[in-house]
């Protein structure tokens, strides 16, 4: 029952962000400027007298207050994460610069690059005259480079698929883009779909599922982690839910022990320890029911880690992988 909770309460804020950019939008339509400026900021410009008025106002999810004087037309991502999200709501022309790894969509291979994720190259940054950047928690130096330089920054820090739609909707907010609610719903009416389903089984009827971040030093998943989010709406219980840790080492015999029905592996290229056979063939592993069973499986990594719009695809895809008889 719980499960099914946490699922409806997803459903619910979905949908709660989406009427509150609605009406959002709706005010807009009846006061261009709003009652107190673009987004209800207000100040006096000195020159004249008259008020002057920012773009946006808010506040971001490192509870750092962002103002926006003009809507920007020049954005650049930190993260991979952003990337997509900023892709998904319709952002896409005005992106002109991300990193080494933002891979997704195909449209931002052609966008200029600036460096790795914890090393983006400042330089190429300032370049690009950005008039907006999406930073992680993990850019407080770069963050505090650019609020030098007066560069508006907006940092992005979700850990759960309602965080991600919140993020989508800061995005929306701080640039004027029109999609995200229209993303959100969809996103919403998927795993409402999904949950249709999933909600059927009794928590006897969930497989016990592990998920193999790395092969050496074994690490997995940790229950605060979107994969375990993304398992769980999948009908699957992670059997490291317990631990804290993000993505903790772990022994073969805990893994033995815990004797996973199901074994995820996610796709990545040239690391033998990921290979599906691999894992079959590993010695002492044949008493493990997924192994015995050969129920192991890959994934699209980045899906299913990344805090974007394509976490409900990875939820799709191990939903029948888990749960074949309920998809047939």
């Amino acid at each position: 029952m719980q499960k099914v909770s946490r699922v409806f309460f997803i459903l619910a804020l979905g949908l709660l962000l989406v009427f509150a950019a609605g009406c959002g939008n709706a005010n807009d339509a009846n006061e261009p400027n709003g009652p107190n400026g673009a987004n209800g900021s207000n100040g006096i410009d000195d020159a004249n007298g008259s008020e002057s008025q920012s773009f946006a106002e808010l506040t971001d999810q490192m509870g750092r207050n962002v103002v926006i004087e003009e809507k920007p037309e020049r954005i650049v991502s930190l993260s991979p994460s952003n990337t997509e999200m900023a892709f998904s709501i319709g952002l896409g022309s005005r992106i002109v610069g991300v990193t080494d790894f933002c891979d997704y969509p195909a449209e931002a291979l052609d966008v200029d690059k600036i460096g790795g994720f914890s090393d983006p190259n400042m330089e190429i940054v300032y370049s690009l005259t950005p008039d907006l950047v999406l930073a992680g928690n993990a850019h407080e130096e770069q963050v505090n480079k650019l609020e030098e330089l007066g560069i508006p920054v907006l940092v992005l820090a979700p850990e759960s698929i309602e965080e991600v739609f919140a993020a989508m909707n800061l995005i929306a907010e701080a640039t004027g883009a029109s999609e995200a609610d229209k993303v959100i719903t969809e996103i919403t009416d998927r795993l409402a779909l999904l949950d249709e389903k999933i909600s059927t089984l009794s928590s006897e009827d969930r497989v016990q599922v592990y998920y193999e971040v790395y092969s050496d030093p074994l690490m997995t998943a940790g229950g605060t982690t979107l994969i375990s989010e993304v398992i769980s709406i999948a009908g699957g219980d992670n059997i490291f839910t317990d631990v804290a840790e993000m993505y903790p080492q772990i022994s073969e015999e805990t893994i033995i022990e815990r004797d996973p029905s199901v074994i995820v592996i996610p796709n990545y290229h040239g690391f033998e320890g990921f290979d599906m056979e691999v894992i079959l063939d590993r010695p002492l592993w044949n008493e493990i029911n997924a192994v015995k069973n050969e129920r192991v499986f890959n994934i699209n990594a980045d899906a299913i880690s990344r805090p974007g719009p394509r976490l409900i695809e990875a939820a799709e895809t191990l939903a029948p992988i888990f749960h074949p008889e309920l998809f047939d």
